[in-house]
């Protein structure tokens, strides 16, 4: 009775996980599908050298699209979004594994939103004002939120910040330097780099 029981959730589970594996690129597509052709807007500031080969890393160098600018996504697949802002300047965000492991679709919903957070009585506005000019500076400094923080600097890199719920969060300056920034309570602490 024992052994048919185990064997019995052995199959459960083998089921859902198959059926989890299964349906996931249905959905992916579903997405990419609704993405693709929307005008956006950027909810975080976007780092970049070269508007053509802008990292999912995220790197802090360069120019900064910033935050609120209306943008159409033109195509998202796994590997790359590429998106037109209002002026008719082509971007390209490029997804390499071996530094996040994240999918276009899912950054999509992190980088880009239908409301824009810039309007009036937007996310924006209900930062402090320390923060706003934080953001739009695209700089980060002690005792700003977590969610001033991601307007300011984006997402941090999922391979080295599982969660923007964690304590710690890891960005790359560059190729060479990090940059970690503490919270506590929610807010900036330290920063170390």
């Amino acid at each position: 009775m024992v052994n048919n029981m185990k064997k019995i959730k052995q199959y459960i589970l083998f089921f859902l996980l198959a059926c989890t594996f299964i349906s996931q690129p249905a959905l992916c597509e579903d997405d990419q599908a609704t993405m693709e052709g929307a005008s956006l807007y950027t909810q975080v500031n976007i780092w970049y050298e070269r508007p053509m080969k802008i990292l999912a890393t995220n790197y802090h160098v360069g120019a900064i699209l910033p935050i609120g600018s209306p943008v159409n996504i033109e195509s998202v697949d796994d590997d790359e979004i590429i998106f037109i802002d209002k002026t008719g300047g082509k971007y390209r965000i490029i997804i390499k594994r071996k530094h996040t492991n994240i999918q276009g679709p899912q950054l999509v919903k992190k980088l880009f939103s239908k409301k824009n957070v810039m309007s009036k009585g937007g996310a924006f506005y209900k930062l402090s004002k320390l923060e706003q000019k934080n953001v739009k500076a695209g700089t980060v400094a002690k005792g700003m939120s977590k969610k001033a923080v991601l307007m300011a600097y984006g997402y941090p890199p999922s391979i080295r910040t599982h969660s923007t719920e964690q304590d710690n969060w890891t960005y790359w300056k560059n190729r060479w330097v990090t940059r970690i920034f503490s919270f506590e309570n929610g807010k900036i602490s330290n920063i170390k780099g």
